[in-house]
């Protein structure tokens, strides 16, 4: 679906109770997209509190579904992640979903979202941008990612991602003014070289790993380009995470593998990076891998679909979609 001035985003609240502990961070991110020309439609659980979350699964689930049937919205897009967006899957409407489509849009948590309405149904998911965690940021980055989900959402033939000059690692504390943000040079690293074109699927890596063999998660399928990305995690989480999907069998599938930057990353007293561990669990890499992409938790965040075809370049540090 192509988006312009007066697309209208359904905000759905499928975890945490952002919105309910920081209205004046809703205030400015859904400010900054009437500023750009588009509608912001309330879902039903906007600033709802139950303990930790917005609602009950069946509660949430019934928000998502209630914006997906709403002819008025355009796209649907999360307010926030957290951990419990999982109760939602039994609950979604996926047979409305496939005969009528919408772009859904988020990350963190609502990976388990996107992949399992891409698996019940095989229509695209995005992921990118969280309402307030993304447009309640400042300028530029605020700015950027926004170009990025309407060039992603809008390319006819192909698109080339542009990373940015500089990023953001904040942990931002929405429940307090936000006066500037960190400005960090940026540089995409290539583990291994080399071309390959295959079908993009991924998002957060605990995510995934949480929902793998449930009927939720796609297959992986032989030549395909993963991504994968984390914030506040520590090292031993990141072996056991990549070591669940080693013992599955997905690195002898993949075509490429994509990596974001971890946020907060503590490395255990190892010295290893992050993506060091890619080595100890499936060796040096014979395929393409990229890493410190800007497809994260920090700023901007670059909207990525699950379930469209990529050529990943990893000598040329390029990620180009193609139809």
């Amino acid at each position: 679906m192509k988006i312009n001035k007066g697309t209208t985003v359904g905000i759905f609240s499928p975890s945490y109770v952002t919105i309910y502990d920081s209205p004046e961070s809703a205030k400015r991110a859904e400010g900054f997209l009437r500023e750009n020309g588009f509608e912001v439609k309330h879902g039903k659980l906007w600033g709802k509190k139950k303990a930790f979350r917005t609602g009950t699964p069946q509660e949430r689930a019934d928000e998502f579904n209630s914006l997906l049937h709403d002819p008025e919205v355009d796209i649907l897009m999360a307010s926030v992640g957290g951990i419990v967006t999982n109760g939602m899957l039994p609950y979604i409407d996926y047979d409305f979903y496939k005969k009528n489509p919408k772009p859904v849009v988020g990350m963190s948590d609502v990976t388990a979202l996107l992949l399992a309405l891409y698996e019940k149904t095989g229509v695209p998911t995005y992921y990118g941008t969280n309402f307030v965690t993304s447009y309640a940021r400042l300028s530029p980055y605020r700015d950027i990612a926004l170009k990025c989900l309407c060039d992603v959402l809008n390319f006819e033939e192909s698109y080339t991602y542009t990373f940015p000059e500089y990023y953001s690692d904040e942990i931002i504390e929405w429940t307090k003014p936000l006066t500037e943000e960190k400005q960090i040079p940026n540089k995409i690293i290539t583990l291994h070289g080399g071309k390959v074109k295959g079908r993009l699927i991924g998002g957060n890596l605990w995510v995934i790993s949480n929902i793998w063999g449930t009927p939720y998660m796609p297959e992986i399928r032989q030549g395909g380009i993963l991504f994968i990305e984390d914030t506040e995690i520590d090292a031993d989480l990141i072996e056991c995470h990549l070591g669940q999907l080693k013992v599955c069998g997905v690195f002898e599938k993949l075509g490429g593998l994509i990596i974001g930057k971890c946020r907060d990353y503590g490395d255990s007293e190892t010295e290893m990076t992050y993506y060091d561990f890619i080595y100890d669990c499936i060796g040096r890499p014979d395929i393409p891998v990229l890493a410190e992409c800007d497809f994260s938790h920090c700023a901007p965040m670059l909207t990525i679909p699950i379930g469209i075809t990529a050529e990943l370049d990893a000598d040329e540090q390029t990620v180009k979609l193609v139809r």
